[in-house]
């Protein structure tokens, strides 16, 4: 229990997280605090890979340790007569610096709530909410970032409706209809990915929407098949927003991509001078966030500021069966100039 006046116990804290947990359950109020991360919903689907701490941390850097698993080299042969065995699955364990680091800083001075209807906790509380929500949609951002950058070789090149154009393909506004899931799927085949995800912004929503409200009419079935045979995420806040004016879809092979991050501070609230740290759980993503808290004296009030931080960073998968293989291939509605 802390002891230090004018700090926040770990019981008030707890009626902080409380209330929060609260906030989220009433359908009317957590509207405003939800963010927009489907593209991270995508690369979830798609996530295989372990993580772990590092067990070797570099000091200065804030690091994980993921193990890759990939079956390659396997082939048919002729029979050999006592002959078993051969092959081995590869697991690659590799160490990894998080790059992304965010933080949102926030504040609550007692003064203003001394005739204020709302109360200081409640307050609070939204704004942790609002911190969690602002530092996930900056990671999708960034993840979408993260896409572009692993993007790797079609094979299909311009056989059929897509032109590569490294390291796009192309394909003319007037292919994206329901037809699209065959050329698709042929790509997914070609290109020896397993088990795709697609992840688009735009692109297509408006037909497989259409698509979805007329398959139960006889002549509507077809389009909400082929439709539905592609698994498709979509994310209209930050896959088109990040690759402006382009308008891109992504297929993503499982096992291709991993999310980690790292929180270093203890559950429990550690009172140091001049802070207080602990770390949260993000009430949207497998998340840990380590807080910063301290008070300051305000015309004999307190002033509460807290400062919320995540550090993570989004993988390619580095040791799949071919090189030009990175299991992230991206498709631009339109011609290549």
């Amino acid at each position: 229990m802390s002891t230090t006046a004018g700090y926040f116990d770990e019981t008030v804290l707890n009626n902080i997280r409380r209330k929060a947990g609260e906030i989220m359950f009433d359908d009317r109020i957590k509207q405003q605090y939800i963010p927009k991360y489907d593209i991270l919903k995508a690369v979830q689907a798609v996530q295989t890979a372990s993580v772990y701490p590092s067990l070797a941390r570099n000091k200065k850097k804030v690091s994980v340790d993921i193990m890759w698993e990939n079956v390659c080299g396997l082939s048919a042969e002729d029979n050999v007569d006592c002959e078993i065995g051969g092959t081995e699955s590869s697991t690659n364990l590799d160490t990894y610096t998080l790059t992304y680091e965010k933080v949102v800083n926030f504040s609550a001075d007692e003064n203003e709530f001394d005739d204020n209807e709302f109360d200081i906790e409640s307050s609070i509380a939204k704004m942790f909410l609002t911190a969690d929500k602002t530092l996930t949609e900056s990671f999708a951002q960034y993840c979408t970032s993260q896409l572009e950058a692993f993007r790797g070789w079609n094979t299909l090149g311009t056989d059929g409706k897509g032109v590569w154009s490294s390291p796009d393909t192309y394909i003319a506004a007037a292919y994206w209809n329901a037809d699209l899931a065959a050329y698709f799927a042929r790509a997914a085949i070609d290109n020896r990915f397993t088990s795709p995800v697609m992840l688009s912004g735009k692109n297509l929503f408006e037909q497989m929407y259409v698509a979805n409200a007329k398959s139960a009419n006889a002549n509507g079935k077809g389009d909400a098949i082929l439709y539905g045979d592609m698994n498709m995420y979509f994310d209209l806040f930050n896959i088109d927003s990040v690759n402006d004016p382009d308008f891109k879809t992504y297929m993503l092979s499982m096992g291709s991509l991993a999310m980690a991050h790292r929180a270093l501070h203890p559950d429990t609230p550690e009172v140091l001078d001049p802070f207080t740290r602990y770390k949260i759980t993000s009430q949207f993503l497998p998340f840990e966030y380590d807080v910063y808290y301290k008070t300051e004296c305000v015309s004999d009030r307190i002033k509460h500021s807290w400062k919320v931080k995540l550090v993570a960073d989004l993988f390619n998968n580095p040791t799949g069966c071919d090189d030009n293989n990175t299991g992230v291939l991206s498709f631009v509605c339109g011609t290549a100039s």
